[in-house]
């Protein structure tokens, strides 16, 4: 998995970005987006900064956390991100 890749979850794209930091691990974050009849609904940096030792294991932390964020959205419409 790289930081380009969207991921597909129940109607939602996750995309997930991951830098190196300055101490030689990885930092990801991931925005959420869907389309809607008005657009498209973006919601940039809906998970913090998960710091791990490798791309692939931030990208994968802050990947479950928006999963996570999406299934809360599904199940309470009316709650949205802050």
């Amino acid at each position: 998995m790289n930081s380009s890749s969207k991921i597909h979850y129940k109607g939602w794209e996750i995309v997930p970005l991951a830098v190196p930091t300055s101490d030689g691990k990885w930092s990801a974050s991931c925005d959420i987006e869907r389309a809607t009849a008005e657009g498209l609904e973006v919601f940039e940096g809906s998970t913090m900064q998960f710091v791990r030792d490798d791309e692939d294991g931030a990208i994968a932390a802050a990947c479950e956390e928006a999963v996570r964020q999406i299934d809360n959205i599904i199940a309470n419409p009316l709650v949205r991100l802050a």
